[in-house]
């Protein structure tokens, strides 16, 4: 089955499914087709989806939903979008067999409904029909408000009244009623002649009134007169227009003042209507770079939440800046107490590395002292073991000595006795 690829292009569609494996299943093929799709696997998730998208002005342009979905239904979604968007295409999956709410979606204004099991191809057939539809529906829409607002400052620059095919009158406009000053009941019903100068020939209106009813315009100036007897001249074009349904003829009567003073007001007010077109024409250009600067912003989307990211990284920053501006301030002042402390013991380091040379200068001196002394008592101990070597020499002559003395006297006694 073949599919206006170029026009799904275009489409972005909200495809709402609680079966996970269909919803990746049709989802991948819709991806492949569609210029953004949306999924989602319940009523809410899907609801938020739609209103996020709606705020921030894009555009969803058709609703592919199941009927069995969490949280919110499938028809609860369904009249929740219809609230605010009564023509947007809802394609309705309901099972097959149940009638019930397939009524009830009809009756919520359901764009199109399947029955269980989907056939992809179908589905995509039918987005492409309601898709089209609604794309014509628009430029409608699009068109007959633009006619209207034409119509609206026609009304207000020309003179405009409509007569039948007797010449009564049947309508007359906003500017024709104050210039004449006259109220609708005093000139509906009426010839159409009536709002015309006494003065305005009678072969022209007869000249004027055969054009018409042969079916062709008639242009031409015409002299008016109004309630209170003033005069105004137009350059006056009439058209005949055939009603299709009662085959009779209307006629449109359109008519711009030609006094120098009402002739600057005409154009001062075509100039607001060519003012207005170009303001138009400006704001489709405006919007058609809105739609590319959107499109090339999609791809900044979430911003807010990294702009949030980063104001929470500013002033986290903030606060880490003012937190190291203390810890220098802390650490200018461990500085100066350091820097004294510094000069205190480096003062210290001075006098003491001066006692220490001091005592190095000393310690050299009594070591040689030390030296000289031990040398000394080394020579005195020498000495002193001499002497006791020699004292024991003695000894022992003493102690022979005394042997010997022992020894005689022991003799003596014995030869005393």
């Amino acid at each position: 089955m073949a599919f206006n690829e170029d026009f799904f292009k275009t489409l972005t569609v909200l495809y709402v499914e609680g079966d996970e494996t269909l919803r990746t299943e049709f989802s991948a093929v819709l991806e492949k087709l569609f210029k953004k799709v949306f999924t989602a696997s319940n009523g809410a998730e899907a609801y938020d989806t739609f209103q996020d998208e709606i705020s921030i002005e894009e555009t969803i342009d058709v609703i592919v939903c199941d009927s069995n979905l969490e949280h919110i239904s499938g028809i609860e979604l369904l009249e929740k979008v219809r609230t605010t968007h009564k023509n947007l295409p809802f394609i309705f999956f309901a099972d097959n067999g149940n009638l019930n709410l397939l009524l009830e979606s009809l009756r919520q204004d359901v764009t199109a409904h399947f029955s269980k099991p989907i056939v992809f191809d179908d589905v995509l057939k039918k987005i492409e029909e309601v898709c089209v539809v609604k794309k014509k529906e628009d430029e409608i829409d699009f068109y007959q408000s633009e006619v209207e607002e034409y119509l609206s400052t026609i009304n207000k620059v020309a003179i405009v009244f409509i007569f039948d095919k007797d010449g009564n009158i049947n309508y007359i406009n906003e500017f024709l009623r104050e210039l004449i000053k006259c109220e609708d009941e005093e000139i509906i019903g009426q010839h159409y002649t009536i709002i015309y100068h006494t003065e305005m020939s009678k072969n022209v209106l007869t000249q004027q009134w055969e054009t018409l009813r042969s079916g062709e315009k008639w242009q031409g100036k015409v002299k008016y007169l109004t309630k209170d007897s003033s005069v105004f001249y137009t350059n006056s074009t009439i058209i005949p227009v055939k009603n299709e349904k009662t085959q009779e003829n209307k006629y449109i009567s359109v008519n711009f003042l030609t006094t120098k003073e009402e002739h600057q007001r005409r154009e001062y007010k075509k100039k607001v209507l060519y003012n207005l077109q170009e303001t138009k024409r400006v704001y489709r250009v405006a919007q058609q770079k809105i739609d590319e600067l959107n499109k090339r912003l999609e791809k900044y989307k979430g911003y807010e939440k990294v702009e949030a990211y980063l104001e929470n990284q500013k002033k986290s920053n903030v606060e880490q800046y003012q937190e190291l501006q203390k810890l220098e301030n802390r650490l200018k002042a461990n500085k100066l107490r350091f820097d004294q402390l510094t000069f205190g013991v480096n003062d210290k380091i001075n006098k003491i590395s001066t006692m220490t040379a001091e005592m190095k200068d000393f310690e050299l001196k009594a070591g040689k002292k030390i030296v000289k002394v031990t040398e000394e008592i080394k020579v005195r101990e020498a000495y002193i073991q001499r002497i006791k070597e020699e004292i024991q020499e003695k000894a022992v002559k003493i102690k022979d000595l005394e042997d010997v003395v022992k020894h005689r006297t022991e003799q003596l006694v014995q030869k005393k006795g």
